[in-house]
């Protein structure tokens, strides 16, 4: 039986660059994602349906020789909040589900399955930390946070279960800042702000931004943000204990940025109108990350300004 890799959520911002990666990798692949593809590629299999299809996504393992996940299905921070049920079912039992049933199959098969899990800044809180560490004391204040952390908590423990018996799971997570894409405006986060200013100062279109003007977050490329993915991934054994990783290329206000993009497009605006909901969810997260231990356990490195930054990313969506 040939392996395969499990991509969830494969149309999302980071699931749709991942799974390219993973093609030019030579990967058999399976995608699942609530929506149609939106470019099939050929040698990849699509599933159109839920990762709550808890006997599909049985089968998809009992069926398949997965010895790789990367499960980015989930709903986001903002869309979380408004729908809270829905977010529980997906973001934290389905999730777990996955983890269980790559474990379980892993260990039937006598390998170690590797899983990959976005997490996220939204673990932090309940106040703002300046420079945040993966050790630092996390209580979060949002439903998204929450379950971030659940599922982190809970791959970390089947992972140590697995080391006792050479078998099972192998996970890995990485908790991300703020991911600016290049083709895509993406919403439902409270991050979004910063792409969405992006593609606006490109159209000359005024902006409407929802923090305040020094409001301080961390952010990475999506191109940095795949490639840690697969740095990450592709290490033989990542010898801690510790299985969640800070990755960030930069931080930096919201003001930071607006000035940038006005002294590059004159006649951009942007007006700041604090919105209470997305306000209350940004002053609970770092204003930066601490990634010494990316450093030193798969070679993480990123040092960059954010004139360069911008301009970079301006440059890909051109």
């Amino acid at each position: 039986m040939k392996k395969k890799v499990l991509v969830t959520g494969f149309n999302g911002e980071i699931g749709s660059k991942i799974l390219k990666e993973l093609v030019s990798l030579d990967k058999q692949i399976i995608a699942i994602d609530v929506n149609d593809s939106k470019g099939k590629i050929e040698s990849v299999k699509y599933i159109k349906d839920s990762i709550l299809n808890y006997d599909l996504i049985k089968s998809i393992f009992e069926t398949n020789f997965i010895t790789e996940v990367y499960h980015f299905a989930a709903i986001l921070s903002q869309s979380a909040i408004k729908n809270p049920g829905l977010s529980i079912k997906v973001n934290e039992d389905a999730s777990k589900n996955l983890i269980d049933f790559a474990f379980q199959n892993a260990v039937k098969r006598n390998f170690l399955c590797k899983f990959f899990f976005p997490s996220s800044i939204a673990v932090y809180g309940p106040r703002k930390i300046k420079c945040a560490s993966e050790q630092d004391i996390i209580k979060p204040s949002t439903i998204y946070g929450n379950s971030k952390l659940l599922v982190e908590q809970y791959g970390s423990k089947i992972h140590e279960k697995s080391k006792s018996i050479d078998s099972g799971l192998d996970f890995r997570s990485i908790r991300f800042p703020g991911v600016i894409s290049f083709d895509t405006i993406p919403s439902g986060g409270t991050t979004d702000y910063a792409p969405q200013m992006i593609h606006a100062a490109l159209k000359n279109q005024h902006f409407d931004c929802k923090l305040s003007p020094q409001t301080n977050l961390p952010f990475i490329s999506i191109n940095k943000a795949i490639y840690s993915i697969v740095k990450l991934m592709n290490v033989k054994k990542i010898d801690s204990t510790l299985r969640v990783f800070n990755v960030q290329e930069i931080s930096f206000t919201a003001k930071d940025l607006s000035d940038v993009l006005k002294e590059k497009f004159p006649i951009f605006t942007v007006s700041f109108n604090k919105d209470k909901k997305f306000q209350s969810v940004a002053d609970t997260w770092p204003s930066s990350l601490n990634c010494s231990m990316s450093k030193k356990y798969w070679n993480f490195s990123t040092e960059v300004h954010l004139k360069e930054f911008i301009e970079k990313i301006i440059e890909k969506i051109k």
